[in-house]
């Protein structure tokens, strides 16, 4: 079905997009088709694939895929046989080939089916005819990302020049640490906007706001991609005292931590020595999944026992919670019989309106 809602590019005189986007689930599914299954997304990590034949599944916009390490190949397929829709692959782990967990068909690592048992007599029926469908999949440093649309622009054209601005942390060096989930009940959208913008910090983020200087805060939008600038305020005394990041380094703010967002639901906070990656997946139209991983240059051998990451972690997941709450009181009113759309602060909202503006381009 079509999309049309007005959208003005010129954030002064725009209104948010319309809050059925949120509450419809008519239109998460159209996100799904057009949006998630047509950009780049975030799926697993390099050290999942080092070897020849190690392999891992996930899933994107409802679509199962699996990932694998051929000699100095990565792969990507459809995890789905040819035959009658079983599963190729399960989990993660190392194989030389691929067998469905149906009926036993066999692929090699390179997607060829080379064993269907009790075919005989089959006409027209061919091995070499039968191939796992293909799919887009690239690395950038510890993180391996997945296109379902083998048309898309690589995954170079949709990072844009991050992968530049972001040498010095040396990405391609941080080793993983641990993950976190958690289930939110508000719409993926909700979240985002969320994340795209500083003006909550102030009311939702007392915690932080005495860590950053807000008035220095601001969101600078690229095409694909935004990039928020949150400066930390001036420490005096102990800068170990510091909740939200590790202690400071000299440098530009830009040089010791960097915030970026790509569309349509991924994250990544990048520090001097660490990074955090923040995938936002839907699970429904008011049902959502916040996956955050950390990586470190020089990981704890325990994360529990060790005192720096225990006060990071606490402090992550203290604002974490703040943002739960805030996110789902907006979804409740967001079906409010009196609201539908409001209007953006120029000066603050800068990057939610970029967000809306790809999402009225990938939707209309």
């Amino acid at each position: 079905m079509p999309v049309h809602f007005p959208f003005d590019a010129s954030i002064a005189g725009a209104s948010t997009i319309p809050s059925r986007l949120y509450t419809d689930p008519v239109y998460l599914e159209l996100e799904q088709e057009r949006i998630f299954g047509r950009t780049w997304q975030l799926v697993g990590r390099a050290d999942q694939v080092v070897e020849t034949g190690q392999f891992f599944t996930a899933d994107i916009a409802g679509e199962g895929i699996v990932v694998l390490r051929d000699g100095e190949v990565l792969r990507g397929f459809h995890n789905v046989c040819l035959h009658r829709a079983g599963m190729v692959a399960v989990g993660c782990g190392k194989r030389k080939t691929l067998q469905c967990h149906y009926h036993g068909w066999t692929y090699n690592l390179q997607g060829d089916l080379i064993r269907a048992p009790e075919m005989e007599g089959v006409d027209r029926f061919s091995l070499s005819d039968m191939h796992l469908k293909p799919i887009q999949v690239a690395q950038w440093g510890s993180l391996v990302f997945a296109n379902l649309d083998l048309k898309a622009p690589p995954l170079r054209e949709f990072l844009e020049d991050i992968p530049d601005r972001a040498q010095h942390f040396r990405i391609d060096e941080m080793r993983y640490v641990m993950r976190r989930e958690y289930v939110l009940n508000c719409n993926w959208k909700v979240y985002i906007d969320n994340y795209l913008e500083g003006y909550h910090i102030p009311i939702v983020h007392p915690g932080l706001h005495k860590e950053i200087a807000y008035d220095e805060y601001r969101v600078e939008p690229h095409r694909y991609y935004s990039l928020q600038h949150a400066p930390l305020r001036p420490v005096s005394g102990n800068a170990a005292e510091r909740n939200y990041l590790p202690p400071a380094q000299s440098g530009s703010a830009d040089d010791q931590a960097q915030y970026y967002w790509l569309f349509p639901n991924i994250m990544l906070n990048v520090y001097l020595g660490q990074m955090q990656t923040n995938v936002i997946l839907p699970l429904g139209v008011d049902r959502t999944l916040t996956v955050f991983e950390w990586y470190s240059a020089d990981p704890p051998a325990d994360v529990a026992a060790d005192a720096t990451w225990t006060k990071l972690l606490k402090f992550s997941d203290e604002i974490q919670i703040e943002d739960i709450e805030i996110c789902e009181a907006v979804q409740k009113n967001l079906r409010s019989r009196v609201y539908d759309r409001g209007r953006y602060s120029v000066k603050r909202e800068n990057g939610v309106h970029h967000f809306h503006s790809l999402l009225h381009e990938f939707l209309t």
